[in-house]
């Protein structure tokens, strides 16, 4: 595999879809399983180093009983270097003609079927879902913001919260940022991400994970573009296919591939998420929580997870949130929500869970922090933008 990738780099490839007969090398490689053997991780890791010159990589596993192609293949390239022939010969497929495609199929994306049912999350042998990957570093998530969609003080609002003086009641739209060693992943990019960035000193920023595509989640990704101009090249963007369909076609200007160079636009690379995944070292484990009657993205890495627009948390989800030290989880109001869960429903899943220490985030103005946080039990506080948690 390792010599194949080079053959792709200087072939100019930018998009690599890996088919391996090995299950195993597929899980390792999207970092669900570890490489135990001593002889193999080198060559795990140079596999690792060398996917990142790929603009989007992709590693399906094909059972032996579907690749007979394939082995035709192998067998044929013995057979000639065994008679004095070349090693390698580069078959390029026929390129069929196609019209114009929306953004999502120009850029090749696997998007999927959609779908608003809780995927069923398979847990392989072994798998821990707290297992922080091979590099994880110290973690450090600073809450850029913790208020709803609307945001706190809402426009035009005299209410207690809107009008507080206590700066904890300030609330951008919701949205947190991992930093662990030099790297820098933002969770969710709403309408005030500037302001955001300003407040935390932000000077680089290698991916963005997002929970759903509603507006207060990805309604700052224009603003991304200044990180392209920074450190330039592609800024990678998870999310689930479904969400990544309607993010690409409604920011379809940030996501076209192929700019040699920045030009004051976003240089934005989709990458869908299918399952665990690595990092630059660190694993993010998707959690499924339900919004409403849809299915959105929580994210766990390590010890922490961050599950934000939360109507319930099924028992999939649950399953990969147990151990924890630290859990951020939205608890909007004290009053039911056809799409959120209320505070005393956010303190059930909490007492389900029993996290080490939970945080309450996503929160509109009917909760002011000091009240909010005089009646919480031990272990678990109030949000606010600007907090800090350190985990190690």
């Amino acid at each position: 595999m390792v010599r194949a990738l080079d053959l792709a780099a200087e072939l100019g490839a930018e998009d690599l879809l890996l088919l391996l007969d090995s299950k195993l090398v597929v899980e390792q490689l999207q970092g669900r399983w570890r490489v135990k053997d001593a002889k193999l991780a080198p060559l795990h890791d140079e596999a690792i180093s060398g996917l990142r010159r790929f603009r989007r990589w992709r590693a399906r596993h094909v059972p032996r009983s579907e690749n007979a192609t394939a082995d035709a293949l192998a067998n044929e390239a013995l057979d000639r270097v065994a008679a004095g022939g070349p090693a390698l010969v580069v078959r390029r497929p026929t390129e069929a003609s196609a019209g114009p495609q929306p953004p999502s199929a120009q850029l090749d994306l696997d998007l999927g079927a959609g779908g608003t049912g809780s995927p069923a999350v398979e847990l392989e042998t072994g798998f821990d879902p707290a297992d922080p990957g091979p590099e994880p570093g110290r973690l450090v998530v600073r809450i850029l913001g913790s208020g709803t969609s609307q945001g706190i003080p809402r426009i035009a609002c005299d209410c207690p919260v809107c009008a507080s003086a206590d700066p904890r009641d300030h609330r951008y739209r919701a949205s947190a940022l991992l930093a662990f060693g030099d790297r820098r992943v933002l969770v969710d990019c709403g309408p005030d991400f500037k302001w955001q960035a300003l407040a935390a000193g932000l000077r680089r920023l290698d991916a963005v994970l997002l929970t759903h595509e509603h507006q207060d989640a990805i309604g700052g990704l224009d603003e991304l573009r200044r990180f392209n101009e920074l450190q330039g090249g592609y800024l990678p963007v998870h999310a689930r296919p479904e969400d990544l369909a309607v993010i690409v076609d409604r920011f379809a200007y940030a996501f076209r591939p192929h700019q040699a160079r920045f030009f004051g636009l976003p240089q934005l690379r989709p990458v869908a998420i299918d399952g665990p995944f690595l990092l630059y070292g660190r694993r993010v484990v998707p959690v499924p929580v339900i919004h409403g009657d849809r299915v959105i993205t929580g994210f766990r890495s390590g010890g922490f997870a961050y599950c934000s627009d939360v109507q319930r948390i099924d028992p999939d989800g649950r399953a990969l949130l147990q151990d924890l030290d630290v859990l951020v989880i939205s608890a909007l109001r004290d009053l039911p929500h056809p799409t959120h869960q209320t505070v005393e429903e956010a303190l059930a899943v909490i007492e389900a869970l029993r996290p080490r220490h939970a945080y309450l985030t996503h929160l509109d103005h009917e909760l002011g922090h000091a009240a909010l946080a005089a009646r919480l039990p031990a272990g678990v506080e109030v949000a606010w933008d600007g907090l800090e948690i350190e985990l190690r």
